[in-house]
């Protein structure tokens, strides 16, 4: 049909989501479930597709890469000679081998899409303008001038692929933001008016009833935690949080949801067990810790239904899913005021508001949950009224298909 949004193609880390608990992956396939009918959405995964393989979805890890020889020895000569030119030269091509594959994989669909949205990461999307020939458009998940430095030093690599998703996201024929604030962050850091990007929330699915979290399916008083173990998530705050709640509440428990990939501080590696020994010395208080480590999408849902307060502890967080899955199940929730969490809790009204970085602050919110059920039943209903009225699939992805439209000039 003409003058009219038809198809569109998303870049995401893997797929499905049942096998690929990843936040990009979850905002890819709850948008599509979003999506009129009239839409044809296409998944080109860079990860292994699990599962039966449905039309439209490409796994891009399994089409045919060649390298020749002479890039093998020339790469190799370099890191002899100069290896910072060497570096650079294996970022630029593992860039242009990615564009290419992601090309590849769009040539595999039926028909070719009106548009192919993907994340900023590495700027890949620049170069993928120079192999495709429709609109590129830039989803801001989590530009790396805002999180690499929470899990690296500054280095050279670190310089190189910033310079790299700013060329893209300026390049980029649309640039679409869950929040408020990495869009603002963005402009300011890369110098950008990006007159005609938007914010467009993550979409999020409402949680059957029958599983959301109320008073009387909480048997013994629990914070839950789901995240990884890294300084980006604030697994330290998290733990030194619970550790004051702890100190007040004899009875309640700590349940840790995710992989642990350890914390750097003042220079030595700290694994979840070992931060724990170092950093809650009362025995009595992490005897109450279950580290759980991944568990199931299914397993989740129980672990949110039951707990007495989740907390999310982030030093920094775009518009993170694991906040929109806790409110959309109606979970009292604790979060720390920082990028988009402030913009998705009203403090109060669906959730608290913590104090960023601060264990204490954290603490204090979640005691006065644990000391007062009935605002904890008020939050519950407030948080899964307002998910289902701000970002249910259907009112998302109508924003996201107006956008695209506007972007191809119907």
């Amino acid at each position: 049909m003409l003058n009219q949004l038809n198809s569109v193609a998303y870049v995401s880390p893997g797929w499905p989501l049942s096998h690929c608990p990843n936040g990009i992956v979850s905002y890819i396939q709850n948008l599509i479930e979003g999506f009129d009918q009239n839409i044809e959405a296409s998944v080109l995964s860079n990860g292994p597709v699990v599962g039966e393989r449905s039309r439209g979805v490409v796994d891009l890890s399994s089409l045919p890469q060649r390298r020749s020889f002479v890039e093998s020895f020339t790469d190799k000569v370099l890191y002899r000679i100069d290896l910072q030119y060497a570096r650079e030269r294996v970022f630029d091509r593992q860039v242009i081998k990615t564009a290419r594959r992601i090309s590849q994989g769009v040539a595999v669909l039926q028909d070719l899409p009106d548009i192919i949205e993907l994340e900023e990461s590495f700027g890949v999307g620049h170069t993928l303008m120079k192999e495709l020939s429709i609109p590129v458009v830039t989803r801001l998940h989590g530009p790396w001038f805002l999180i690499g430095n929470l899990l690296t030093k500054k280095s050279s690599s670190y310089n190189q692929r910033v310079k790299s998703e700013g060329r893209a996201i300026f390049m980029s024929h649309g640039v679409t933001s869950p929040s408020y604030d990495v869009l603002n962050r963005v402009r300011e850091f890369y110098d950008l008016d990006l007159p005609d990007a938007r914010v467009i929330p993550n979409p999020i699915k409402a949680t059957p009833k029958e599983v959301c979290w109320n008073f009387d399916s909480v048997a013994r008083q629990s914070i839950l935690f789901v995240g990884r173990f890294d300084s980006i998530k604030g697994a330290d705050i998290a733990v030194a949080a619970f550790r004051l709640i702890a100190l007040k509440n004899k009875d309640v428990e700590f349940i840790f949801v995710g992989p642990d990939r350890g914390i750097e501080i003042k220079g030595e590696q700290y694994s979840l067990s070992r931060y724990l020994k170092t950093f809650v010395p009362e025995a009595n208080i992490r005897s109450r810790v279950k580290i759980l480590g991944h568990c199931s999408i299914d397993q989740v849902v129980k672990l949110r239904r039951t707990a007495s307060v989740t907390i999310i502890t982030s030093r920094y967080e775009n518009f993170p899913m694991s906040l929109l899955e806790a409110l959309s199940a109606g979970c009292p929730t604790v979060g720390v005021a920082v990028g988009g969490i402030k913009e998705i809790i009203r403090d109060g009204y669906n959730g608290l508001l913590a104090e960023p970085e601060s264990a204490e602050s954290v603490a204090e919110k979640s005691l006065a949950l644990l000391n007062d059920s009935e605002k904890m039943e008020n939050l519950s209903k407030n948080a899964m009224k307002d998910c289902d009225k701000k970002y249910s699939p259907k009112a998302v992805a109508k924003q996201m298909e107006e956008y695209y439209s506007r972007i191809l000039g119907f």
